[in-house]
This record gives structure tokens, sequence and C-alpha cells, in this order.
């Protein structure tokens, strides 16, 4: 890999196959915007035959079906309709009159279908260096790095830079495109953009020029232990491949129809490995034979819960065992902030008439209406668990014959009282899921309400990521710079890249951002160092009294080791490090 034309052919072949199963096709003769509507045309009329009655469009009608693609006017506009009609996306075409002189047929064409993710007769290729003719004057002709379409349609676009480069940069280069108008004709329907580097990947959802900001661009990270993904293969492997490429660009957006800012979200990582944990456990429940816990997500303060619990609840209310979500929040006044919300990212939302899915509840008398109604609409409702409790004591108070789910927001509050046993024995064909930012140990409340933990992401992740706002955070290495940039970088630089020469590590190094050289450095170099131990106790005792305001403030310290080992050996190390150091200590009574 001696370019960056030579990476972006590499990526393009292990897209092909993955896990040496074939994923994407990879079509190298589609260079132009009009042969790739050529191949969605192709796609288009092979996978509606029946509709077609086994003839092809004419220019004319596909006329029609190009005038909508081109017509949507934003990246969230791109996203509803990509979404469809419960999850089928379709466009409508009158086709030509017939020959002894009738109108023709109005028929609706399937351009998506997302109960064939993966599978049925979707269609997965890539494209590359597809040209561009410029859309604003004086501006340049372009040419697009890498592309992933999805039934012939652009979907996942790519910009790669090669070595001695910053992902950041191949994200800002998109940018220059969506200020020219490049993102339209065709690739409007795009929905994720990715910044690519050998050691680097981000990806963004797609958004104008305006609300463009890296800073909503994640990194992809690992389930097991949510450390953040720097390779492109191992990006590609865990993001990019079948089905989860499709599920990230479907599933995995959140249309958020804010009347102020209409724009499109993607989940993290996390939010979506827990989404995925939640409707999987949902999947194999059994309603009333199961006991009525599933499990509950922790994930810290500020970390975007509504998002995650919004998303687990769209996709709970679309599988074939459930009948209603039931959203509960722990106040009364929290139930109309979380149903504007919820209601915001409802794709099935009308903009005129507000008839989406999501439902609040005025009063006692509503939410057990909404409970019982059988219309397709309303399957997800918001309320309080104090309205749930009066609704339960109700002497007319009859179970609906639904299985339900219940997601409890905030559940480390909900544990408390008789209420959640009242209400779970007054629907018994009913599954718990809570959230919960603080759950409660004491008495393991939080584990008997909702049960086992199904996914964490706590504050230490959150931080690291720079995921969450209101702490003031100093990140000190208790390695010296000289040693990690002089001694430990270009040793793991020389096993990674073997064809290097010092030159081109020297050059690597000097252009690494802090994040980037925290990734290379495993955090297994700390766990259970004696060293680190005493560097960081000395650190906390030489800035004590700076820190804790003159003894005004105490102070927690907690620890943790990687690879899902204990952590209270290291605890015990670092009690034995201060036991030391304050034995003759005038701050000892302060601090221990």
């Amino acid at each position: 890999m001696n370019s960056e034309l030579d990476f972006e052919m590499e990526l393009i072949h292990h897209l092909e196959s993955i896990g040496g199963t074939k994923q994407w096709e990879y079509l190298p003769e589609v260079k132009t915007l009009d042969a790739l509507w050529m191949n969605f045309r192709s796609i288009l009329e092979r996978n509606n035959k029946e509709k077609l009655q086994g003839t092809s469009l004419s220019d004319t009608e596909f006329a029609q079906v190009k005038k909508v693609i081109c017509g949507l006017g934003s990246p969230y506009e791109a996203g509803r309709w990509i979404y469809g009609m419960n999850g089928v996306t379709q466009v409508e075409v009158d086709r030509d009159d017939k020959s002894d002189g009738s109108k023709g047929d109005h028929i609706f064409l399937t351009v998506f279908d997302q109960s064939n993710v993966g599978a049925g007769n979707t269609v997965y290729q890539i494209v590359n260096q597809i040209e561009h003719p410029r859309v604003l004057a004086g501006r340049k002709q372009r040419r697009f790095d890498t592309t992933l379409l999805i039934n012939g349609l652009p979907v996942i676009h790519i910009e790669e830079k090669f070595h001695h480069h910053d992902a950041h940069e191949a994200l800002n280069q998109i940018r220059q495109y969506i200020d020219e108008g490049q993102f339209s004709d065709i690739f409007s329907t795009v929905q994720i953009l990715v910044g690519m580097t050998p050691d680097q990947a981000l990806y963004m959802a797609n958004t104008d020029s305006e609300s463009f900001n890296t800073d909503f661009a994640f990194q992809w990270q690992r389930e097991a232990d949510s450390k953040p993904v720097w390779g492109w293969r191992e990006f590609a492997d865990l993001m990019l491949s079948i089905p989860m490429a499709h599920q990230m660009a479907t599933n995995y957006m959140i249309l958020d129809g804010d009347p102020k800012h209409k724009n499109l979200i993607v989940m993290r990582p996390y939010q979506v490995y827990a989404t995925k944990r939640v409707i999987n456990a949902l999947k194999k429940y059994t309603f009333g034979v199961d006991k009525h816990e599933v499990g509950y997500i922790w994930h810290t303060t500020g970390s975007g819960k509504t998002i995650s619990s919004f998303k687990t609840a769209w996709l709970a209310s679309r599988l074939p065992n459930v009948d209603k979500v039931v959203f509960v929040v722990d106040r009364v006044a929290l139930t109309d902030q979380t149903f504007a919300k919820y209601n915001a990212y409802d794709p099935d939302t009308d903009d005129e008439n507000n008839n989406g899915v999501v439902s609040d509840t005025a009063n006692t008398g509503v939410l057990a209406q909404k409970l019982r109604s059988k219309q397709s609409n309303n399957t997800i409702v918001v309320t309080s668990i104090q309205k749930l409790d009066r609704l339960c004591k109700r002497d007319s108070f009859v179970v609906p014959d639904k299985n339900f789910v219940f997601i409890v927001d905030e559940a480390h509050r909900s544990t408390n009282g008789d209420m959640l046993k009242r209400i779970k024995k007054g629907f018994p064909r009913s599954a718990w899921v809570g959230y919960t930012g603080t759950p409660v140990f004491d008495g393991d409340l939080t584990r008997q309400a909702f049960g086992d933990v199904l996914h964490t992401y706590t504050i230490r992740e959150a931080i690291a990521d720079g995921n969450v706002l209101g702490f003031k955070v100093d990140f000190e290495h208790t390695l010296k710079e000289a040693e990690i940039k002089d001694e430990l970088l270009p040793k793991m630089l020389e096993e990674k890249y073997p064809n290097w020469n010092e030159k081109a590590i020297n050059k690597k190094i000097a252009n690494m951002s802090p994040d980037e050289v925290d990734g290379y450095i495993d955090s297994d170099l700390y766990d259970n160092n004696a060293k680190h131990v005493e560097a960081v106790v000395d650190d906390i005792v030489r800035h004590w009294r700076n820190r804790s305001k003159e003894g005004k403030y105490s102070a927690i310290l907690t620890t943790h080791v990687g690879g899902l080992q204990a952590s209270a050996p290291m605890a015990l190390q670092y009690f034995d490090e201060f036991q030391k150091r304050m034995r003759n200590s005038s701050l000892s009574k302060r601090i221990l």
C-alpha cells in the first residue's frame, strides 16, 4: 500500500469479502452519475418485475423516479423517504398510455424493504472515483472516493486519506463537497459520512453545510470492552459489514424532526450495542411465561439515553410478539417533555396531523384508553409511573389482552416502594427494561426490579470519548512523554508497519494527536503497575491542598483493570501506598 489510491482499492477488496463471506459487489465500470442511474434503474426493474408485468420503465416513466430522488432537499428528507411507510420505501409512477389509447396504470415501485436487510432481493454494491460535474460556477469538477450502494442508491460515503493524515481531514473534504452542492442528484440519498485513514476512522450523519460539525463524528468501539477501534480493517469488519452497515444507515439512524432544525442523528456504538441487546432479549422473550425482568441498561448520565431508549422502544414496537410499548418516566412533569422528544424522533409523525406511533397520556382515563387501543398507531405510550399505579389500583381496572414492553427511564428512582410490584402484578404479560445512569447496588434494588445488566457504558468511557459535559478532567500520563515518543511508540509502529523506515515512523509520531497516542498506549501498561500507583499517589498528595480547597472537599478514588479482571487488588495497592506516604505527612488527617 504505497498511495491513497492503493489504500482505497485495498479497502474495496476487503469489503468485497469480509470474514471470507461475499459482501459488497465492486462495480469498477461505474464511474459517472449517468452510469449510477442506469445501475439503479436496472435493480429497480428487477425487484419490481410483477408490478411492471415483465416490461421495462420507459425514459418518461423513469424520469418520474429521478424527480423524486433529486427533489430530496436535505439529508433529513432523504432519511424520511428511505424509512418509507412501515419500513417500505416506494415511488409512484404513472405508466405511459397503452397502445389502445387508454390511460396507463398508476403503480408503486418498491425501492427499499427493511424486512429484507441482508437478505431477500437487497443488492449491496461499491463504486469509487465517481465523476461529479461542477454544481457551482467557478468550482472544480470532483471525484468521490468510495461509496456504498444499497439497491443501487448511495447510502454511505467514504473519503480516504493516506498515512500521516487525519480522519478529520477526510471529513473536512466532504464538507467542501457539501458546500459545493455535490450531495445532490443521485447522491441525495447518502445517510452516513466516513473519514478514513489506515489508522483512524470516524463516521457521522450526513448534514447540511451549516450544521456540519465533526464533534458529532464518532469512532467505532469494540462491544466487549468499549475500547476505540483505530485500524481501518477492524472498523470495516465491525461497522461496514453486511448487515451492520445497512442497519446503521436505517435502523440506527434517528430522524430528529425538531421544528427548529430537522436533522439526522446517527447512533454511537454503545447506543447501538445496548439497543441490539435489548431487542435480541425481547425476540426470545415468552410473554406470560418468562419472568418480568428482562434486564437494564447502565449508561452514564448525559450519554444520550433518550436516543437509545427511543430507538429501543421504536424497534420493540415492531416486533411480532409485542403489542404495546410503554415508556415510563418517574415524574409526571417529565411526561410532556419526553413525549415531545419522542414525537420529534418518530418517523411516522406527520408534520400536519401529528399522527405518529407515539402518544402521551393527559390523565389516567386517557392512559387506560391508549393501552386498550387496537389502532396501528399509539403503539408507544409515554406515561408516568404514578399514572400507571393509579390505574392498577382502580377497582374497574381490566388487564388488556396484550403483550406489553415497559421501558423505564431513570430506573434507579423507580425501584423504590411498592408501585413497581403493583404494576407488574397488574400486567402479567409484560416485559420490563430499565435505563439508568446510577444503578442502586445497595440491596441490589436495580437488579431485583429489572434483572441483570444488559449493557454498561460508565462515566469512565464517556469521559474518554468526550461524550459527557460538566466534568473537569485532568489527564496525566504517568509515563514520561520522552519515554512514550522515543521508546514505546517507535517499537509499536515498527511491529505494526514492518515496511516503514525510521523517517516514516518519526513523521507519523510527530503528527499524532493526543487521542491517537492514547489509543496506542494499552491500559495493560498501567494495570497493577507499582510505579504507576506511586506516580498517581504522588500527584494526589502534591496537589491535594489546592484540589480540596484547603480540605473543604473530600474525594473518592476508583480503580479499573482491563481484561475483565478484578480491580480490588489494585485498589488495595493504592491504599497501601497512601498509608506508606501519609505516615510522616502533615496531610494524613486530611486525606485518610
